[in-house]
């Protein structure tokens, strides 16, 4: 055989190695694997894998892929944690703590499963049983729970987040940066911390009252341009700008009965409707 065909043959060989080990990190693996009789409902296992090599397995009673990676996967709840590697374009896993469907020995034991990445899908088996599962990948938006305070125990973010820093004053203020350098930085409070709330308002004039009394401060103390961008009068929020030589910050103030809520975004290379974007989903995921 020509050389030019057997380095092409050896380059094609490769290429197909390659493709085998597609797997994906940007969401998760799930497939149907039993079902709960009492109710009659599907149970799905859902893999998440890491470019590190752990992976995290569970099996629950829900199809929903997104709201499952809310709980599941590195630093979050109910998650089986295991290992994998890829050789020659097969994948090999090794799942050390028992009790999902599919994953697991009859005794017990840890289980070992080997499979492919074939057409997007991730066809695995259980060594230990012969059981055959095809798993689907589902891209999902990631989830970021962090503990907070005790008028806001948790706090939710789309995507991932690492906290930089938490402030303890009175307004408990935290920061979080992401992959993307993105900096944000919450504070939920009391009304009652501040002299322009009152009771007696609309949240949404509370709102305005925080918005007027926070733009003036940066105008006059800062040298800030102040600029309002959106409102919201039934959610009772004020999307917003302030800008000078050294800062470009938009926040979100809002208000849900006695409570203050105030979001800062600060990303350079972020188009502005985008943080507008943002701004809001944080809000709509806190529930205020």
């Amino acid at each position: 055989m020509p050389a030019r065909i057997i380095a092409f043959v050896c380059l094609l060989m490769q290429a197909n190695c390659l493709l085998a080990q597609n797997l994906q990190f940007d969401g998760l693996y799930s497939a149907p694997t039993g079902r709960l009789p009492e109710v009659s409902t599907a149970v799905h296992t859902y893999l998440r894998f890491y470019p590190d090599g752990v992976f995290f397995l569970q099996s629950v009673p829900s199809d929903n892929a997104q709201s499952v990676a809310e709980w599941f996967g590195r630093n979050k709840k109910y998650a089986q944690k295991g290992t994998y590697t890829m050789h020659g374009g097969e994948l090999v896993m090794h799942l050390g703590n028992g009790g999902s469907m599919g994953s697991t020995s009859e005794d017990g034991q840890p289980a070992f499963l080997r499979g492919q990445v074939k057409d997007g899908r991730l066809e695995l088996t259980n060594i230990s049983d012969c059981s055959e599962y095809s798993y689907a990948f589902k891209s999902v938006q990631d989830t970021t729970v962090v503990k907070y305070n005790r008028y806001q125990p948790e706090l939710r973010l789309p995507g991932a987040w690492k906290l930089q820093e938490c402030l303890k004053d009175k307004k408990q203020q935290i920061i979080l940066t992401n992959a993307d350098s993105t900096v944000i930085a919450i504070c939920v409070m009391p009304g009652e911390a501040l002299d322009v709330f009152v009771r007696e308002r609309t949240d949404f004039e509370n709102a305005l009252a925080y918005y007027n009394w926070d733009a003036r401060t940066l105008r006059e103390e800062s040298r800030m341009t102040v600029r309002k961008l959106t409102e919201n009068r039934e959610k009772a929020y004020i999307c917003w700008q302030a800008k000078n030589g050294q800062n470009n910050m938009y926040f979100l103030f809002g208000t849900r009965g006695n409570l203050l809520y105030n979001c800062m975004i600060k990303a350079p290379d972020m188009p502005e409707q985008e943080k507008i974007d943002l701004l809001e989903r944080v809000y709509e995921m806190n529930h205020l």
